[in-house]
């Protein structure tokens, strides 16, 4: 687990950073728009009032139509791995994209939409450019805009993007997998065991990505693999049980009997361990294993071979504070083995 706290609107904010990377423009579409108070046929698109626009620009009024011509030259590119180019328009309204022939093709509809955001992101702005027709590398897009969102509202009617650009499809790929994940995390009640695991998944994966490198982002993806694997009723969790004996080497009882106690509880270990083939045991304290060790040297022996076996595990590696234990033995310790006399027969313990 990490060191600091996992903070659901952290995962957020990186899960915005990477919706940002999906896309990288590499060239603007000429943006040219004749404007009419009604909608007219595709035969007519261009008798409306004709005017040349780019990214800021306002073309209409409320309800206002008009037909856009977007064109530009498809850039020579590199196709690095999983890729492919696209457009992507904007113009703060809706959008039909037609074919060569005015039939629609795709409809497109403004960012900005009047829309409960906790739902996702309404707007569609992205056309896959190799399924437009071209004439070469040049590039002619005919599309019926209305100046109002998906649901009837006035948005502004400016122009906010018209590119081509780059789709890294791994990117994307990642981007819903981490929304999927962060989104049915934060429907799970606090504390439950799935949703810390999701958001410990998405922190790893956040963590993964310093860079958008195809190496970074395949590892982010395999991350966050295991947690959308599961469906209703899998195990989130894999429990282990491992029995524990903790005896305090210096309490409400002589030392005499810590070692006694020791010898009790070791062997009876020992004895669950033969009944239960699957049972694993653990113990800490190096001193009382080094008394078992010097009073019951057979029995330090059957211990050190289920050690072997894995099935008893030693638990922690340090000796017990000295200072601490003569404060607790000093009133009960064995009569027969004064406290000083204990300390200086263990001199090379720490």
């Amino acid at each position: 687990m990490p060191y600091e706290p996992i903070r659901p609107e952290r995962l957020r904010s990186w899960l915005d950073k990477l919706r940002e990377a999906i896309y990288e423009p590499v060239a603007e579409l000429g943006i040219a728009a004749w404007v009419t108070a009604e909608p007219v046929p595709f035969e007519e698109r261009m008798q409306g009032n004709h005017v040349k626009l780019a990214a800021g620009d306002r073309w209409g009024e409320l309800w206002d139509c008009a037909w856009f011509c977007f064109t530009g030259t498809i850039p020579a590119w590199q196709n690095s791995g999983n890729e492919k180019l696209v457009l992507l328009i904007d113009v703060n309204g809706e959008l039909c994209i037609v074919d060569q022939e005015g039939t629609p093709y795709q409809g497109l509809t403004t960012v900005n939409s009047e829309f409960d955001f906790t739902l996702g992101l309404p707007g569609k702005r992205v056309i896959d450019l190799e399924q437009l027709p071209s004439s070469g590398n040049a590039l002619e897009v005919w599309a019926d805009a209305g100046n109002n969102d998906l649901f009837g509202k006035y948005r502004g009617g400016t122009i906010k993007e018209a590119t081509i650009a780059i789709c890294h499809e791994e990117i994307r790929s990642l981007y819903y997998d981490a929304e999927v994940l962060l989104e049915a995390a934060e429907q799970l009640p606090a504390g439950s065991a799935r949703k810390e695991k999701m958001y410990h998944a998405l922190y790893l994966a956040s963590m993964e990505l310093s860079d958008f490198s195809a190496t970074r982002v395949e590892r982010a993806r395999s991350l966050l693999h295991d947690q959308l694997a599961l469906r209703n009723g899998d195990a989130v969790l894999t429990l282990s049980a491992v029995g524990h004996a903790h005896i305090d080497l210096a309490w409400l009882w002589p030392i005499r009997e810590t070692i006694r106690k020791g010898a009790r509880t070791f062997s009876t270990a020992l004895r669950m361990l033969e009944r239960y083939p699957d049972y694993i045991f653990g113990a800490s304290q190096p001193q009382l294993y080094d008394w078992i060790k010097h009073h019951y040297p057979k029995l330090y022996d059957q211990i050190r071979e289920k050690v072997r076996e894995g099935r008893w595990e030693p638990q922690g590696a340090m000796w017990l504070n000295r200072t601490r234990m003569y404060r607790e033995v000093s009133l009960w310790y064995d009569r027969s083995c004064t406290a000083s006399d204990f300390f200086s027969k263990n001199s090379d313990r720490r």
